[in-house]
């Protein structure tokens, strides 16, 4: 094995708030209307308003994003009739695109990547917009990749098969040679599907919603424990 592919959520970060796309000072610029957020009615609303947050659509910077981001909670505004002023719309939008405290590292990133790094070629395959490239380099995590693919530099999200192409083609790598790690089960299978060896991560934090047949781990010295097995 020369190549270890890493999704980003689930893997490498959760989201902090139990949900990804809420911003992290939501409860704080929202105030009494923050009640709303986990509220059947929001989950209407935040159903109706996320196509704006396709990650499957082509985003070219972190300003193109945010004004998607923008886009998306002037919809929710208007669905959920919260009357944010536009000072309230800004910060919203920008606390969601650059506020990294809406993330969580998982603990043992870093230190397996800095051990993996002298031997294997590492990189990250996630559906995400732009501002995580920002969080990856914040966390110093960027230093320690060979290669980084997002979907929405490629238009499409996994399992599509463009996404495993695009890293196999920054890798240099053959599908063979490659293990990706990921959470979800259709994304496995779109790797297995690519020719690649695919291990779930199920992070005992956060849970997937479905296990797969194949290999499972809850951490990276499990994964290493499998790789060297």
């Amino acid at each position: 094995m020369k190549n270890l592919i890493f999704d980003c959520g689930g893997v490498l970060v959760w989201p902090r708030l139990g949900e990804w796309n809420i911003p992290f000072g939501a409860f704080e610029i929202l105030g009494k209307r923050a009640a709303d957020l986990y509220s059947s009615r929001y989950l209407q609303a935040y159903r109706k308003a996320v196509h704006w947050l396709d990650e499957g659509q082509l985003v070219p910077d972190i300003e193109a994003e945010r004004r998607l981001r923008r886009e998306y909670i002037r919809t929710l505004d208007a669905l959920m009739e919260w009357r944010l002023t536009p000072g309230e719309i800004a910060r919203l939008t920008d606390d969601f695109t650059d506020n990294i405290n809406r993330y969580g590292l998982f603990e043992d990133v870093a230190p397996w990547l800095k051990r993996w790094k002298p031997r294997y070629r590492l990189s990250m395959l996630s559906d995400a917009m732009p501002s995580l490239l920002n969080f990856m380099d914040q966390w110093k995590l960027l230093d320690a990749l060979d290669a980084a693919v997002i979907s929405t530099q490629i238009g499409a999200t996994k399992p599509d098969p463009r996404m495993y192409a695009a890293i196999l083609e920054k890798l240099g790598a053959a599908p063979g040679d490659c293990l990706f790690v990921d959470d979800r089960v259709d994304n496995l299978e779109g790797a297995v599907a690519a020719g690649m060896q695919a291990v779930q991560m199920a992070r005992p934090v956060f849970l997937p919603q479905t296990l797969w047949d194949g290999p499972v781990v809850q951490s990276f010295e499990a994964l290493n424990r499998l790789i060297e097995a």
